[in-house]
């Protein structure tokens, strides 16, 4: 197809379903660099207490994304957008008064249910609204706000904590998380017509089996991930480099390059 014909791709609910996700990614990553300090420093929990703090927010949200993709199919993305959003807001201003380890899992568990169905809904609508012939460089796309979050995020919580003002951290993850409730409120019903039709998907296996072997490949690559994002911290400030959300900027430049660069690769050779 000749590149003039192609079907327009960045269309406004497009730009507004990916800030929506830059601006979740952006709470999400400025609680990165600061939750493990605060788990130390202030409530005096040791590696265990700092490794539960980061990953129970991937417990709850590991179980609960199918549910939540069933829910979208059957009541549209915008359910999902917004009350995950709020959910996560909510869990980020319940740090606020968190004296205890208990308190900052369950904030995190609670947050987990937020991205389950926020980040479900953001991608689905996506989904829904990108032409067939170019839903690869559709996701590339998109995929920039989830690491642009990443990349000015831990920036952004650690020049708002300074030398301990964790409460302005919270206070700010969560004005940020508002921008999301806000821009969800904008998000129409995107399902196909046919979805529609019969209000949603029919019954059955929750999880496609076509989806096993590519979501374990990207369970791998979390794992990792999540275990360098919750000591990474820890360990700069070990060595004496208290500014750690400069690694978490060099990691997602480097992935905002290659998707970039590399965005209609999927839709050229496959996936």
């Amino acid at each position: 197809m000749d590149r003039a014909a192609r079907p327009t791709l960045v269309t406004p609910l497009f730009v507004a379903i990916t800030v929506a996700t830059l601006a979740y990614f952006l709470s999400f990553g400025a609680l990165l660099p600061v939750l493990p300090v605060y788990v130390e420093d202030v409530l005096g929990g040791g590696s265990v207490a700092v490794g539960l703090s980061i990953g129970a927010f991937s417990l709850s949200a590991l179980f609960l994304r199918p549910l939540a993709g069933r829910l979208g199919d059957r009541r549209g993305r915008r359910l999902l957008l917004v009350v995950g959003a709020t959910i996560v807001l909510v869990s980020v201003l319940m740090l606020i008064p968190a004296n205890s380890v208990g308190l900052v899992v369950a904030s995190r568990l609670l947050m987990g249910v937020g991205e389950a169905m926020f980040f479900t809904g953001a991608a689905s609508a996506i989904n829904d609204i990108a032409p067939d012939e170019r839903r690869g460089e559709a996701v590339s796309l998109f995929s920039l706000a989830l690491y642009g979050g990443l990349a000015l995020g831990p920036l952004l919580g650690e020049s708002v904590m300074g030398d301990g003002r964790f409460d302005a951290v919270w206070l700010t993850a969560a004005g940020v998380a508002a921008v999301c409730v806000l821009l969800g409120l904008r998000v129409p019903d995107t399902r196909p017509p046919e979805l529609r039709a019969r209000g949603g998907a029919p019954g059955g296996r929750l999880i496609h089996p076509g989806a096993f072997l590519p979501g374990t490949l990207l369970l791998t690559s979390v794992l990792g991930f999540a275990g360098f994002s919750a000591f990474i911290k820890l360990y700069a400030r070990d060595l004496e480099f208290e500014r750690s959300g400069l690694i978490f900027l060099v990691y997602a430049v480097l992935m905002v390059l290659i998707r970039s660069i590399g965005r209609r690769i999927p839709d050229v050779l496959g996936p």
